[in-house]
Formats: structure tokens, sequence, C-alpha cells
């Protein structure tokens, strides 16, 4: 079969291989997955780039990604399960969980002590067939979830949890960070019924793609801030939510973002931090003021909540939600790898769809 290949532990294209491998073969209760859509991660432009983020976790060679959907191809030995059929349309949690630690125990294992992660630790699904647990095979309804969008639920999934933390329903939120799931916590907020919702972005690519998703949904009563545009950013953002956002997603992960999500928060606000910096520690300005003073509540996000996150992230969709707008570009087999790669370094592009098999019919 084709695959994406990391092929030896240095950045960009030369340490990454569009080649054949062999297709694999399932295991002890594990389930082989032909590949319908497969979408590129944050975390793939990490391993494509060799950043120290990955650079300690990720042995080459590696077959990487884990976003995906596909149909069963076969099961392992003791892989079968009364809901699961070959021919199924189904995607997976890539998180892989021991079962065993406390966290998992207590019903967190998006929190599990020994998470392995497949297109990290384990070979992952850029290619046109991927091993999995039977175990975190979830099952789709393809009239609620086409490939288009059955190739990124992994993603949704952590908009889902950032969002999850805060009834939205009639508050005011604001979205740090437009970059795809950003714009997916976007429009959750919106099918959720928040009042107004403020979104901030620097990148002059995503600015104007949040002003076309705001101008589609005039109803919504969306702002839309250049940050690099508006030197008194905090005023604005309290401005755009009415004296201060109900509920602040952080998902860019930047120092000043995250000292702005807390300047921009009414009292008594909720925080949800999903984003990540570049570096281990971050500097809050006015801890006092901005935190302590306020009773904010802070969520930190990880992953997505094994399996509640899928289950009211499909319900979603089953409502409503309307995500396909997010995919810039697709391409057929991984031909296009590093161009899309380019793209997406450079932000020109949201979410990039791979059809490992051919685009599905």
């Amino acid at each position: 079969m084709t695959a994406v290949v990391k092929t030896k532990a240095a950045p960009g294209p030369s340490a990454t291989e569009v080649k054949i491998v062999p297709v694999p073969e399932p295991g002890q209760a594990e389930v082989l997955i032909r590949v319908l859509a497969t979408a590129v991660c944050g975390s793939d432009k990490h391993i494509y780039q060799w950043d120290p983020s990955m650079a300690g976790m990720v042995a080459p060679p590696r077959i990487y990604g884990h976003e995906f959907c596909g149909e069963i191809a076969a099961f392992g030995p003791g892989g079968r399960r009364p809901h699961l059929s070959v021919g199924q349309y189904v995607s997976a949690e890539m998180h892989v969980t021991c079962g065993h630690c406390r966290p998992c125990r207590m019903g967190q294992r998006h929190l599990c002590e020994n998470t392995r992660i497949l297109g990290v630790h384990g070979d992952g699904c850029f290619a046109e067939y991927v091993v999995v647990p039977a175990f975190n095979v979830v099952p789709l309804d393809r009239e609620v979830v086409p490939p288009k969008v059955g190739a990124f639920l992994d993603a949704l999934g952590n908009a889902v949890h950032t969002t999850q933390v805060a009834d939205l329903s009639g508050k005011s939120v604001a979205v740090l960070g437009y970059g795809p799931i950003g714009a997916m916590c976007a429009e959750i907020a919106r099918v959720s019924g928040a009042s107004r919702i403020a979104i901030t972005e620097v990148n002059a690519h995503a600015v104007a793609h949040a002003r076309r998703w705001a101008r589609a949904h005039e109803k919504a009563h969306v702002t839309v801030l250049d940050v690099k545009r508006n030197r008194g950013a905090a005023e604005s953002l309290r401005k755009a939510t009415g004296g201060g956002a109900d509920v602040v997603l952080e998902l860019s992960g930047a120092e000043a973002s995250i000292n702005l999500a807390l300047a921009a928060a009414r009292r008594g606000a909720t925080v949800s931090l999903l984003g990540l910096p570049s570096g281990r520690s971050v500097t809050v300005r006015d801890y006092t003021n901005d935190f302590i003073f306020k009773g904010l509540r802070l969520h930190a996000i990880i992953g997505r909540r094994i399996f509640e996150t899928w289950i009211k992230m499909l319900d979603l969709l089953a409502a409503g939600l309307d995500v396909a707008g997010l995919v810039t570009d697709e391409f057929e087999g991984f031909e296009n790898f590093h161009r899309a790669m380019e793209l997406l370094e450079n932000r020109k592009a949201m979410k990039v769809v791979f059809y490992p098999n051919g685009k599905p019919r």
C-alpha cells in the first residue's frame, strides 16, 4: 500500500517519503480499516518539521496521521464486536489508553497515564489501510458524516471538548485563534445558541476566512478582530462581547492570546484552554486582577473525553453542525503531500483532506 512515512529524525521534505509499504495485519483484538479519507492535523505539521514538541515522541520510520474515516476490511483474532461488521463505515479514537491506571478507572481515559497515540507512538492513517484496537472503533452514519467531514473527527472532537466545559446557550463567547479548531469552536458556539461570538486572529488568511464565515451567519452576531491591527484588543473584545465574555475559548497557545483571554473575560467567566505555547512557561501579566479577583474558572483541555465527546460530537453533527466548509483542499492519493504541508505552513489552507484509495462517491 502507499503511505506517508517519517523516514528519519530531521525536518522537512527530505525526511518524509510517500512510499510503498506492506499492508498491516490486525493483531489480537484489532481491526483493519481501509482508509477513505484522512486529514492533516497541527501535530502532523510538527512531526513534518521535526519540532522539539514531537521529536521526543516519534521514532522513525513511522507512518503518521491520526484523523480519518474508513471501512472495516478485516478483524484480527478476538477483534469482532456485535456492533461492527466488514464493510461498515467507521472512524476511531487514535488515543490508545491502558484501562488500568487511576484516570482510566475513574472514567477519565483522555488523561490516561500510559496513552499511546497512533500516528505518533505507533503507525497511523496516512495510508491506504490502518490497524486500530476494536475498542477504539466508532461507527458512523454516512448520511450525517460524509467522508469529507469524517476525515477530521479527531480535531472536531477537540473543539467539542473545548466548548462543552460550559453551557454556551445565551452566552457571549470569545474564540481566540481562528485556525481549524477555532473555526469549529465558533460554529459549535453558533449552533449552541451563543448570544454573541467574537473571534480574534493575527493571520490575514485566517481573518479573511473568519469574516466570510461571519457574513454567512449574520444572525449570529459575530465580530472578527484582527489583533495585529487592533492596539486595544482587550477593550475591543470586551465591547464585542457585551462587557466581557462569559466563555473564552483559547486555541492559539500564544502568551499574548492567553493574557488576552484573561483580560477579556467577565467576572465569573469560564476560560477553556486548548492551545499549547511554544515554550514550557507562560507569564500572566496581571494574575491578581485578571484571574483571582475575577473568580475565573479555567479548564485545561486535552484530547477528547473517551467516548463522551464522540457521542456529543456525532449528536451535534446530526443536529446541523456544519464544518464541511473548513476543507479548503482535497487530494486523491498522497502525491501532493509536500504541497499540502506547504499550504498549511503558510496558512493558505484550513483543513486538507486526502483520499488514499480515490475520492469516494
